[in-house]
């Protein structure tokens, strides 16, 4: 009976300092009556609340996954719950928990928000789309919902249809700023950078501290391969924000544009700091637990041992490779990591150097190497600051040093019956970021297909997103052109990169969009007749003096006329092949 009459008398204590809302006095008596009776409801559920709002989330979740075990959870407890997970940063136990929500009451907009902005801290945009687009849905005309959805549509680069979205948003609250932005950065993206640079302008008259606008107001400069005034605009913009690393990441791609290496290099590791900052997995962050890792310096030693980091796509790092044999002159005892599709012809190409797999894998980084085994650690993209710091670094004459697998190459030739014509492989889309600037529909190469004495073979790989493309625009040419891509099949040109390689070694010559296919050419020596944009999707190291490239000397770079416009390139690409075939 005293035990009763304990928990009777806490439970009023409780009750009144919840209704004076003295929620932090509440705890200590919550607390005794848990020590009475540890599965007390009412205790565990409002300690729980108020364990939240103190930011105690650990405790929070505690109280909340003990209540279970009594009552049927309602969508208010799993609410609770998924706050203290989000506030955790445990955004994989929030997403599964709104989903609970979702399955108990599907129609709870706000809910599919909250469940879409914890799928964007781990950068899982797909998942975020289906959920903003499912919120905007359910409420229409709320500002909140057209935003979010208007900027996951960017972010999955459905630009056009972005801007529409966030054109109705931005009719509701005609002030918002980052709707503003948005709009802006949906306008360069199309390449309208005459409306997008408007937008910044009165985005810097209404916010004169952000350096936001400012950088993207330079970078719509860039774009329009302007050069002077955005490395002045972003010079001013570090003055202020020495640290500012997207625009000191954006002056080395100017620097770099320009062939100006030391400078270039010097900036160029900002690109690490800045991915860092959005990046789920921290994994900069995590590997500076195990070594010192080559960024902002150039501090590494002869006698160390060296990992090299994966940091970027298979064609940046099998540029990064071009620079290995003069890197491993100065530093001997090297590794490195490379995507899993590329280890075997790494191998094979450098075997002095023992290369691990990577592999990330919903956001998740899988390696199977000990980190402890090194003392320091560099990006692949950090390798030219040791090696190619001037003009005369870069090699003179055609370098292959890819090597392919020659058993796959020799299969592939007696299976293509290859007999008087001359072989040209074909890739004309790539699945980068900026892939709208850099990709072509297939009938654009028309002026090259009509070249005569020529043999097309399709190296075009296709993600997930695209499968079945290539095939249809292939079909749709010989139906509409009596023109013939022929497929080469039993290789998976995304996964089977031994594969692919081995089918470029078969090929006499390559045309192709700045993709993955261009880098395989270009390493093993093969000629290639490569089409990029003017400026934007243009990347830094397809340079713009000369049409030779510095870094593949047997790749021929063709520049399309104008932004946004390819004009007559492929026309003179085919002449070109004319004159270098002798056709």
């Amino acid at each position: 009976m005293t035990k009763n009459n304990n928990l009777n008398k806490l439970l009023n204590q409780a009750r009144s300092l919840i209704e004076a809302k003295e929620f932090d006095k509440a705890i200590p008596i919550y607390e005794a009556i848990l020590a009475i009776d540890n599965m007390h409801i009412q205790a565990l559920s409002h300690l729980s609340i108020i364990y939240l709002m103190n930011k105690r989330y650990e405790e929070s979740i505690d109280m909340i996954n003990r209540s279970f075990e009594i009552i049927k959870p309602v969508v208010g407890d799993y609410q609770n719950l998924a706050s203290a997970y989000v506030g955790l940063k445990d955004y994989n136990n929030a997403i599964n928990t709104y989903k609970k929500i979702i399955e108990i009451d599907p129609n709870i907009s706000e809910i599919h928000k909250l469940l879409g902005d914890a799928q964007i801290k781990i950068a899982d945009h797909l998942g975020a789309f289906d959920s903003y687009e499912e919120a905007y849905k359910l409420e229409p005309d709320k500002f909140q919902r057209l935003f979010d959805y208007g900027l996951i549509l960017h972010l999955c680069r459905h630009h056009d249809e972005a801007l529409k979205i966030l054109n109705k948003a931005q009719k509701i609250n005609p002030n918002h700023i980052e709707c503003m932005n948005k709009i802006a950065a949906c306008f360069s993206a199309i390449g309208n950078y005459s409306k997008a640079k408007n937008i910044y302008k009165k985005l810097m008259e209404l916010v004169p501290e952000a350096m936001a606008p400012v950088i993207d107001f330079a970078s719509c400069l860039m774009y329009e391969d302007k050069y002077d005034e955005p490395i002045k605009i972003l010079k001013e913009v570090l003055i202020k924000k020495p640290y500012q690393n997207i625009a000191r990441s954006n002056l080395s791609l100017l620097y770099l544009t320009k062939k100006n290496f030391k400078e270039g290099w010097d900036y160029h590791e900002a690109r690490i700091l800045m991915r860092n900052e959005v990046d789920a997995t921290k994994r900069y962050d995590s590997l500076q637990k195990f070594f010192n890792i080559d960024v902002g310096k150039k501090e590494l030693k002869s006698n160390e041992k060296i990992i090299i980091l994966q940091d970027a796509g298979i064609g940046d790092v099998i540029l990064g490779l071009s620079m290995l044999k003069d890197f491993y002159k100065k530093f001997k005892n090297i590794s490195a990591e490379v995507d899993y599709r590329l280890v075997n012809l790494f191998k094979r190409s450098f075997p002095d150097v023992e290369f691990y797999p990577f592999r990330e894998n919903r956001h998740e980084i899988l390696i199977k190497y000990n980190l402890s085994l090194f003392d320091k650690g560099i990006y692949w993209m950090s390798l030219g600051k040791y090696v190619r710091q001037d003009i005369s670094d870069f090699p003179k004459e055609s370098l292959a040093f890819l090597k392919p697998d020659e058993k796959k190459v020799n299969e592939i030739r007696n299976n293509l019956k290859k007999e008087k014509n001359i072989i040209c492989g074909v890739s004309w889309k790539s699945a980068a970021t900026e892939d709208r600037h850099k990709s072509v529909l297939l009938k654009n190469l028309i002026p090259i297909f009509s070249v005569h004495g020529l043999r097309f073979i399709d190296l075009q790989y296709e993600t997930k997103k695209n499968l079945g493309e290539t095939a249809l625009e292939k079909k749709n040419l010989f139906k509409n052109n009596n023109i013939k891509i022929e497929e080469y099949k039993g290789i998976d040109k995304f996964e089977d990169i031994d594969g692919l390689t081995a089918l470029i070694s078969n090929c006499d010559i390559v045309v192709t969009s700045s993709n993955v296919t261009a880098h395989i050419a270009g390493g093993l020596g093969i000629k290639t007749f490569l089409f990029v944009p003017f400026s934007r999707g243009r990347l830094w190291y397809w340079h713009d003096e000369g049409d030779k490239s510095i870094w593949y000397p047997s790749i021929k770079i063709f520049r399309a006329e104008s932004a946004g416009v390819w004009g007559t390139i492929f026309e003179k690409m085919a002449e070109a092949i004319k004159q270098e075939l002798n056709l």
